[in-house]
């Protein structure tokens, strides 16, 4: 059985994006709920699924949503508080539909981040998530000084450059990109200009990382209604989800650093362009990353963005800084990506809203940032979860 085509997008909404104190997490998730019922032209009855990616205390558990929301759910899940679960959970509906354990379902991402204070700090919430994670929930090893999960990323960016021979400061096109992305998109928190001389300005957080290559702290929702392709009316402008792949998980896996790199666990061997241009979600979706016209990258930290296009097949192993110059990866590039600004400079909401701008650039709704003629997209990240999405 392939999955291919049995489920389709039929509904986006979300929630503004303005730190308030006095705003909740609920609050949000209804926004961005009552939205994509209104796109969908759905009442809140239609929907007999629900598939939740972070719940208490950075959000709202899959149980307390369906009550305050006024959801009457059949089958319901909850994945781990991460955005390398983003396509597992939209795999998760998309497999719900398919098999007729729901007919609908409403994924939703609320999160507040703005009130958590500092990682390692005993007041914050999510403190107590990092003791039981041995550590912390992004391979913080506070015994030997790595007390952040940027910390993770500037080893592997050292060890990446180190073992090609790139200039580091060639990291700055993503950033530079996606922040010229954001100032098309009307929500998006970080607007001002950015340029290379910007970025190579700015402060280092753990030297190779710098305050522009990490994401924004983002208060946010936003929802997906998945239902049975064949329930989908033109009037919703229905989106195909045609392939798909949920997180893996090995020894090559290292969460800030492309498969096979060389840290911890890993061999220290890459992907060749076979296996990169082989993922599952391309097979099942019968294309190539040549047929990509927009894609959406997981950019918590930018050279996060660098390995998945190389992980992913659109260039090859330690290609990637020479790949993402002269502007390939901007509007009106060969492969445009994040369009909406990415987590960069858009909002940290996992990934959800470049998913939410997939939708809106297939629908042809996008407005400035609209890539013409675009037909089919691509969600990816480097722990190997992707979905590929097609207009109808």
């Amino acid at each position: 059985m392939t999955l291919s085509g049995k489920a389709s997008i039929v509904g986006v909404g979300a929630s503004s994006l303005e730190r308030d104190p006095q705003r909740s997490v609920l609050s949000m998730a209804g926004d961005a709920l009552m939205g994509a019922l209104d796109d969908a032209g759905l009442e809140r009855g239609a929907i007999d699924g629900l598939c939740v990616q972070i719940g208490s205390p950075r959000g709202a558990d899959y149980d307390t949503l369906a009550l305050t929301l006024g959801l009457d759910v059949r089958y319901a899940s909850q994945t781990w508080p991460h955005g390398r679960f983003t396509a597992t959970v939209i795999t998760h509906a998309a497999m719900a539909v398919a098999s007729g354990l729901a007919t609908r379902v409403a994924c939703i991402l609320a999160m507040k981040n703005s009130d958590l204070g500092r990682i390692g700090e005993a007041n914050n919430p999510f403190f107590y998530e990092q003791f039981r994670e041995n550590g912390g929930p992004h391979g913080e090893e506070g015994h030997i000084g790595m007390a952040s999960p940027v910390a993770g990323a500037a080893m592997a960016l050292d060890l990446y450059c180190r073992t090609y021979g790139k200039d580091r400061e060639l990291l700055g096109a993503i950033p530079v990109a996606f922040r010229a992305h954001a100032r098309l998109t009307p929500d998006a928190v970080a607007r001002d200009p950015m340029t290379q001389e910007d970025y190579l300005a700015c402060r280092p957080i753990i030297d190779p990382i710098r305050l522009f290559d990490c994401s924004l702290v983002g208060d946010g929702a936003v929802c997906l209604i998945i239902s049975q392709a064949g329930l989908a009316t033109v009037a919703q402008r229905p989106v195909a989800i045609t392939g798909v792949q949920g997180v893996r998980a090995s020894r090559e896996s290292y969460i800030f650093g492309p498969l096979g790199l060389g840290v911890g666990q890993q061999s220290g061997k890459r992907l060749n362009m076979r296996e990169a241009r082989g993922h599952p979600a391309y097979r099942m979706a019968g294309v190539t990353p040549e047929r990509i016209d927009v894609l959406g990258v997981y950019d918590s930290l930018s050279p996060l963005a660098l390995y998945t296009f190389e992980d992913f097949g659109f260039c090859g192993a330690g290609e990637g800084l020479d790949w993402i110059q002269d502007g390939r990866i901007g509007l009106g590039g060969e492969r445009p990506t994040n369009l909406n600004g990415g987590q960069l400079s858009h909002a940290q909401l996992n990934g959800w809203g470049q998913v939410r701008e997939l939708v809106t650039q297939l629908r042809g709704e996008a407005g400035a940032r609209q890539v013409q003629k675009a037909r089919t997209a691509m969600w990816a990240t480097i722990g190997g979860d992707a979905l590929v999405l097609e207009r109808n």
